[in-house]
């Protein structure tokens, strides 16, 4: 009897060794994964896509490999015009290498550009069916990066991809969506301090697009003019003119026009070239009417 309780004793002591163990390894693998001192481990089914012997590859620690190997499988796809297989390749690299930037922002990119371009063109499908397979595959493309995004919280390079995904005029642009994601991407740790201003300026231009928006898109408009003359670009100075003209802005807090521009030539090109190239919902208050009166002056 005293046998079996000691052994009792024994086999509580090593479950509970054990458990200790697993909990300890479990920690210190999250924490080898955040600081990216290994990969984390492969989604839930990715070794019976990979194949026997890639699998036992990827196992064996030699998953770089066999993502390269995915990688130029991928562009025979691509070059097939196979999106389906070319996207199941991505969600298979990806798995493999969840840390590389350059799977997520090259798969995404198939999707949302050249798989959408691809539908938008086919001379064989109704227009109804090129619309919605090109909103389909901006739609992939775009939830492709936000997969990166959530394993790669801190990654600039992926939330500036979905930035510029959304407020590109030539796939769907929704402006406030863009915003959120130039946002994310300003809080990013990662992100290089020379990125930063330009960032903003592309923030305020996504703003200023928002028309229920247009007085925070003014007050950082008016922010980045007095931070720095390298903001002092043709088309933020012309939205400024704008958003100014739109909210009346009284003449002693008024960024003046001969502060704006350089001088009356360069003005009436600039605001020009801005009403020419104007898309829906651009600020333009006041913009036409300055360049007749631009036009009209004797001096001009």
């Amino acid at each position: 009897m005293r046998i079996f309780s000691q052994i009792i004793v024994i086999l509580v002591v090593l479950l509970a060794f054990g458990a200790a163990k697993l909990r300890f390894e479990d920690q210190l693998g999250r924490d080898m994964v955040e600081q990216k001192l290994i990969q984390p481990p492969m989604k839930e089914g990715t070794s019976l896509k990979l194949g026997q012997t890639s699998a036992a590859v990827a196992l064996g620690g030699l998953r770089s490999l066999v993502a390269a190997v995915w990688n130029f499988r991928a562009f025979l796809h691509f070059d097939e015009l196979d999106w389906i297989k070319l996207e199941e390749s991505y969600e298979i690299i990806t798995s493999l290498q969840p840390q590389t930037t350059h799977y997520w922002d090259t798969g995404a990119w198939h999707l949302h550009t050249n798989a959408a371009v691809y539908y938008n063109e086919h001379q064989d499908l109704p227009p109804f069916r090129k619309k919605s397979m090109r909103q389909l595959y901006h739609k992939k493309g775009s939830e492709f990066l936000e997969e990166g995004v959530r394993q790669n919280p801190d990654n600039w390079r992926l939330h500036i991809a979905l930035a510029r995904l959304w407020s590109d005029r030539h796939k769907m642009p929704d402006y406030p969506r863009a915003v959120k994601h130039y946002q994310n991407t300003l809080a990013c740790e990662s992100l290089p301090k020379y990125k930063r201003s330009q960032l903003r300026r592309f923030t305020f231009y996504n703003i200023s697009h928002i028309p229920e928006r247009r007085e925070e898109a003014l007050a950082l408009g008016t922010a980045l003019f007095y931070e720095s003359a390298d903001n002092h670009l043709p088309n933020l100075l012309c939205s400024l003119f704008a958003l100014q003209n739109e909210f009346n802005t009284p003449m002693l807090t008024r960024i003046p026009d001969n502060k704006l521009f350089p001088d009356k030539t360069r003005q009436h090109s600039w605001l020009k070239n801005y009403w020419e190239r104007r898309l829906d919902n651009t600020p333009t208050a006041g913009v036409e009417a300055k360049i007749k009166t631009l036009e009209y002056s004797p001096a001009f």
